[in-house]
């Protein structure tokens, strides 16, 4: 009987120690610092930020986890289970009594911390990846609303440095060996930096870790090299032009940064003579090593849960965070499209069948859903109308709603799981409804129709503004300067995303119900085809009507529900797809969704698009940036220059006009709850300080 008591108390540590579910194990602070000097920001007081190493294990044979591409093929240890960790950091009250009890969740954007630059107005010039100075938190908006916040890394192609928030991920394996695969990657504008290097890494920047070739010799790899002046075709489609391939001659798997022939490396590509700004490659080879890359899923639904309900980790060290009651969590432009998918896939609900994510806020994301829960994921890679296109990013579901794919007559949506769906904020710029296809959110793909909402989802237009920048950054035309025709779009979003940030913490807390949806609507007519906007005719402004075409896809029989193995590296075109954009006034600043007192009392026409020049591949669309062109002084400037817009003088007399019609374009939105009391002051200010009429 002793033996026996023996054993079972043995058992009983055992499964003391072991986790019963998928979790972190164990929490390693590294760093421990205040911040901002120790300033006290409102009632929540100094903050300190805590830096280090978060370590999970997984079950592969959990039904939470199964979904996850090439678990199976991971090593496990003497539990069965699956090992891995990331970078951590939190940023907390030093007095969590004076906090909120929420939790504020950015998923990083590769390796970045990039939500300051949107929510506190920080500067190009703060320290986003490292925020110490008082300056590196700008206006401190979540922190004086005594918000937790916090990062943990997922990205397994990200390269350490930067203080970019890495991972370490297990290789895929087959015959304890990694798995090979045939993959695509494309080099662009975007790797050249304005210059025509002669040689990349295979992933195209140092940031990003690359899938390297079997071998260097271009046979052995099936290795092929293509060169296209687009990866659109004109009218715009679903459709990726062949291109024209390089000769084996021209290029090769080397590192050559001073010149051909450079030395072979099966992680870098050479090119003779250079790439140039204004063609596309694709390389198509066989790779390598490839990390079971969806546990970036995996990392923020344990992380959140540890946080949000742990005590201890494994190893005894206490919950540093205690007492969270609500968990919001953000993403921004991929990172909103990791939350879309995270959802889609089944993640906001951890293996003790708890919600993770209370309420997201999904910005710029448009119709996309990430390229994550692939063998050989490339999560880096964003489709636009210009490159990139082969992503498989947008195959239904694009609505967050339930509905009958109208092409395989089944019904999905992103929010399918009543139980454990948060409460979704989803903020688009004109921009996303030009290059991420943003009208699928809500419209049919026929362009007929308009859908209803999930009673959980409140959708927003940004209108008229570009997909990003920072406050106060001077318009300029993108890559070197030059990669644009017009200047950038200056008008921040930050003011419109904190109204509707504090909305969607005010529904997740207390049901309070957020403004009314503001976004363009087929049956309104503020919803059209590209050839049906109503642009005037702008002296020297382009327009072309390209956008990135869409369309249902097959990317192979090993492709299901936006994840799984590529086999049709470039996919075969099931439906197509008819992509709308905002319609504009007569100024060509769009009529529907959330008007920014900038936009609704105009001093330019302001585009979420803008187009390249013919050095970059022009015309097509120029990347994520917007357009401003401002409006003539006088009437007799006007019609000098047959500018049909009218002139500043017609719409405000003078710079007191001007300043009032700002002030009573914020005030109303004050009043509709799309802006904050000192938001509105701050505009206010900001339009008495300008040079408007004076």
């Amino acid at each position: 009987m002793r033996t026996i008591h023996h054993l079972l108390v043995l058992l009983a540590l055992i499964v003391a120690v072991s986790p019963a579910h998928a979790e972190l194990t164990r929490i390693e602070i590294e760093k421990r610092e205040i911040v901002a000097n120790g300033q006290s920001f409102g009632d929540a007081g100094a903050y300190e930020k805590l830096t280090g190493r978060a370590y999970f294990e997984i079950d592969p044979e959990h039904k939470r986890n199964k979904i996850i591409t090439d678990l199976k093929r991971a090593p496990v240890n003497f539990n069965g289970r699956v090992e891995f960790s990331a970078d951590m950091v939190i940023l907390k009250p030093v007095d969590m009594d004076k906090g909120s009890n929420t939790l504020f969740f950015e998923v990083n954007n590769r390796g970045r911390k990039i939500s300051f630059g949107r929510m506190h107005d920080t500067p190009s010039s703060a320290n986003h990846n490292d925020p110490m100075a008082p300056e590196d938190f700008g206006n401190g908006f979540l922190m004086r609303r005594g918000h937790v916040m916090a990062w943990i890394g997922w990205g397994a192609d990200i390269q350490p440095g930067d203080n970019r928030l890495t991972v370490d991920f297990p290789l895929a394996t087959k015959d304890d060996k990694p798995v090979n695969g045939y993959i695509i990657t494309e080099f662009s504008d975007r790797n050249f930096g304005g210059g025509n290097p002669t040689s990349l890494p295979l992933s195209g920047g140092a940031a990003f870790k690359s899938y390297p070739a079997v071998s260097t010799d271009k046979a052995e790899a099936k290795a092929q090299l293509y060169m296209l002046a687009s990866d659109s075709p004109d009218p715009s489609g679903p459709e990726i032009p062949r291109g024209a391939q390089v000769p084996d001659e021209d290029w090769a798997f080397a590192d050559c940064p001073d010149g051909w022939p450079g030395t072979p490396s099966v992680s870098h590509i050479c090119v003779k003579g250079g790439f140039l700004n204004n063609r596309n490659y694709h390389l198509l080879y066989i790779a390598t090593n490839a990390p079971v890359m969806a546990l970036g899923y995996a990392t923020t639904r344990d992380f959140i849960s540890f946080l949000r309900n742990g005590e201890k980790d494994s190893a005894g060290n206490a919950n540093p965070v205690p007492g969270l009651t609500h968990t919001l969590c953000q993403g921004i432009s991929s990172s909103g499209m990791y939350l879309r998918d995270f959802t889609y896939q089944g993640f906001n609900v951890d293996e003790a069948n708890r919600k993770v994510c209370d309420g997201m806020h999904i910005h710029v994301a448009g119709a996309h859903k990430l390229y994550l829960n692939y063998r050989f994921a490339q999560p880096n890679p964003y489709s636009q109308q210009h490159r990139e296109r082969y992503v498989p990013d947008v195959n239904f579901p694009r609505q967050y709603s339930v509905r009958v794919n109208p092409f395989l007559r089944f019904p999905d949506g992103i929010l399918k799981r009543p139980a454990y769906d948060p409460k979704v904020i989803h903020t688009d710029t004109s921009n996303e409804y030009w290059q991420f296809r943003a009208s699928l959110t809500g419209a049919s793909e026929g362009a007929t129709m308009d859908f209803n909402e999930s009673s959980k989802v409140r959708r927003y237009l940004l209108s008229s503004l570009q997909h990003g920048g920072y406050k106060g950054d001077a318009p300029h035309r993108g890559i070197d300067n030059r990669q644009c025709v017009n200047l950038s779009n200056p008008v921040h979003s930050g003011p419109l995303l904190r109204a509707l940030v504090v909305s969607l913490e005010q529904w997740v807390k207390d049901d309070v119900e957020p403004p009314e949806m503001r976004v363009p609507r087929i049956g309104e007519q503020t919803l059209v085809e590209p050839d049906g906007l109503l642009l005037p005719a702008i002296p020297g402004l382009e327009y072309t009507g390209l956008h990135n075409g869409s369309g249902d896809r097959d990317f192979g029989p090993r492709v299901r529900f936006n994840r799984g193995v590529v086999d049709l590296l470039l996919p075969e075109v099931i439906a197509r797809h008819k992509v709308t954009v905002p319609q504009v006034d007569h100024i060509g600043n769009e009529i529907a969704g959330i008007r920014h007192p900038f936009v609704e009392a105009p001093t330019a026409t302001l585009l979420g698009w803008n187009t390249r020049t013919r050095e970059f591949g022009g015309p097509d669309l120029c990347d994520l940036l917007g357009s401003m062109i401002p409006l003539p002084q006088t009437k007799a400037e006007a019609d000098a220059s047959n500018d049909p817009r009218p002139s500043l003088e017609e719409l405000y007399g003078d710079h007191a006009g001007y300043v009032a019609k700002v002030t009573e374009a914020a005030k109303k939105l004050q009043a509709d709850n799309l802006l904050l009391p000192e938001d509105v002051e701050q505009i206010i200010a900001e339009a008495q300080a300008s040079d408007v009429l004076k």
